[in-house]
């Protein structure tokens, strides 16, 4: 049943007053705060009505109504006004991710740590599709004691690795390993390499270490096919909700496993972004709880899913704001070392 106006315009008030003070909503302070045109008793004639309806809950019978998961929905759906940054936030998100632009590891754990900094909510970051990352380039650096620092690059970022290899690096040495290493490697997924790691040729046997520190490399950055970053666990307790010990034990024991945590943040859906609201849309998650995610690319391939996790009265429209930004941010990235 779609509601009418007034009846949205009051949810959309309690859900708006609750975000922000985590307190009961009266007809009074809606009224007066709100809705100033409609009187009392009609406001409370409509909340009852909204409570009969599913979207509200009286905790006490003297006391005012907080929104239900059912409400939230309605609200990311329908009722939920276009967040907006400041300058100032804007500003950091820039600063975190135009200063990491390169290694994959920095960018994504870098995306982590803004997006919990400017939302104040626990954010997770599942890096996927590892196998179909592609090797654009490899360069090797002279250290010392036959030491080599391996650069591969990527059409997603750039992973460093070094490498003993045992022999004389002179530079001609060096200028025919990258030639050669390139020949292998640049243009092929990581899933095919790692497929035909066995089939190296006997004439390259002076190399191996070389060709086996690649592939070791590749290997261990693809050993998962997700990657979990979290940022900010302990954020959540900023919320008085989360003063509850057993919520609190719940919440940590899914973002403690990566299995769990994996189960409540990957959705199948080629939707852009993706919000679920409680444990029924959560599954086996974190009750009282919501989870905000949105798909990320950089260049323009999808790598994965950025997300918010944080109570179910969460600001969904700054959650989104914020999302929605370092995704245009992300696929700006030009992550070529030619820069």
């Amino acid at each position: 049943m779609k509601l009418s106006d007034r009846k949205a315009r009051i949810l959309q008030a309690v859900i708006d007053d609750y975000i922000k003070d985590a307190q009961p909503v009266s007809s009074k302070s809606l009224q007066d705060k709100h809705i100033s045109d409609v009187s009392s008793a009609t406001i409370r004639s409509e909340l009852a009505t909204l409570e009969e309806m599913g979207y509200l809950i009286q905790p006490h019978v003297s006391a005012g109504r907080i929104p239900s998961a059912k409400a939230y929905r309605l609200y990311v759906e329908e009722l939920m006004k276009d967040g907006t940054l400041t300058d100032e936030e804007r500003q950091i998100i820039e600063s975190h991710l135009i200063s990491k632009v390169g290694e994959v590891e920095e960018i994504v754990r870098s995306t982590a740590k803004v997006i919990s900094d400017v939302t104040n909510y626990t954010s997770v970051i599942v890096l996927k599709n590892i196998g179909q990352v592609m090797i654009r380039k490899i360069k090797l650096v002279d250290l010392v004691d036959g030491d080599v620092l391996l650069v591969i690059i990527t059409d997603c970022g750039v992973l460093k690795e070094t490498v003993r290899v045992g022999v004389n690096t002179e530079d001609s040495y060096l200028d025919v390993a990258t030639g050669i290493l390139n020949n292998i490697f640049a243009g092929r997924k990581l899933d095919e390499i790692k497929k035909d790691k066995d089939s190296t040729d006997a004439e390259l046997f002076k190399f191996k270490e070389l060709i086996a520190g690649v592939i070791s490399a590749l290997d261990k950055y693809s050993r998962d096919n997700s990657r979990v970053y979290l940022e900010g666990e302990h954020k959540i307790f900023d919320y008085p909700e989360y003063n509850d010990i057993d919520r609190a034990k719940n919440f940590l024991s899914v973002i403690d496993t990566k299995e769990e945590l994996l189960n409540v943040v990957n959705d199948d859906n080629q939707i852009e972004f993706s919000v679920k609201i409680d444990k029924d849309e959560t599954g086996d998650g974190i009750s009282d709880c919501s989870i905000v995610t949105a798909k990320y690319s950089i260049k323009g391939k999808e790598i994965g899913q950025a997300g918010v996790i944080g109570p179910t009265r969460m600001n969904y429209d700054k959650v989104f704001a914020v999302l929605e930004y370092i995704s245009k941010m992300l696929n700006g990235i030009d992550n070529d070392d030619n820069k």
